[in-house]
C-alpha cells in the first residue's frame, strides 16, 4: 500500500529528499536524522507515508507539535525581530 510505513518506504523517502532535511536543507546522517509527522499525531495527523518527512533532529525538536507552516511562520517572526534589532543583516 502507498500509505504504509515500512523500512523500504522510509529509505525511499530519504532518497527522494536527497538525504537532506525538508525544512533546513541540512545534510542528514544516521545520527542526525529524525522522522517527523508533517501534521503531528497530536493534532490529528495520520501515521502514514504521505504525512511523514525526514528532518534534522535539532530542527525536529524546535518544530515540536507545530505543522510545517506554523513552524516556518514562527521562524519568520524570529528573523524579522532579529533584523529589526540589528542582530542579523537585512
Amino acid at each position: 500500500m502507498e500509505g504504509d510505513i515500512t523500512a523500504g518506504n522510509l529509505y525511499e523517502l530519504l532518497e527522494r529528499q536527497h538525504y537532506t532535511c525538508v525544512l533546513s536543507g541540512r545534510q542528514l546522517e544516521p545520527d542526525t536524522a529524525a522522522l517527523d509527522h508533517v501534521v503531528p499525531l497530536s493534532r490529528g495527523g495520520k501515521h502514514e507515508l504521505p504525512n511523514v518527512q525526514w528532518l534534522d533532529k535539532e530542527i525536529n525538536q524546535m518544530k515540536g507539535q507545530n505543522t510545517n507552516d506554523e513552524f516556518i511562520a514562527l521562524c519568520n517572526i524570529v528573523v524579522e525581530r532579529a533584523k529589526s534589532r540589528g542582530q542579523i543583516a537585512r
